[in-house]
């Protein structure tokens, strides 16, 4: 197998759609949404998850002076846990 690095997701897209490779590997939000406008081609089903090589999820990235800030965005991101709206976004961008 040969890979190929590539400098935007769109350019491997592209060629991936004209047959020039024969697969992407990238965030699933990303390939999810680029294959709405692109059902002819499909995605693995199996999540690449390690987490000893892609870690836990994504976080949020807060200055350490900026505290004020870091609270509001853990009780936003609480509120919408329990109010049901996390999990919607998830379901939607990162389906299973």
């Amino acid at each position: 197998m040969k890979t190929v690095s590539y400098d935007s997701y769109q350019n491997a897209f592209i060629d991936l759609k004209n047959g020039r490779i024969d697969g992407v590997f990238g965030d699933t939000a990303v390939v999810n949404e680029w294959l709405k406008t692109n059902p002819q081609l499909g995605v693995a089903t199996e999540k690449v998850t390690d987490p000893q090589y892609f870690g836990t999820g994504l976080g949020i990235a807060v200055r350490p002076d900026n505290k004020a800030l870091l609270e509001k965005l853990n009780n936003a991101l609480a509120a919408i846990k329990a109010d049901g709206t996390y999990q919607k976004i998830n379901d939607q961008w990162f389906p299973q």
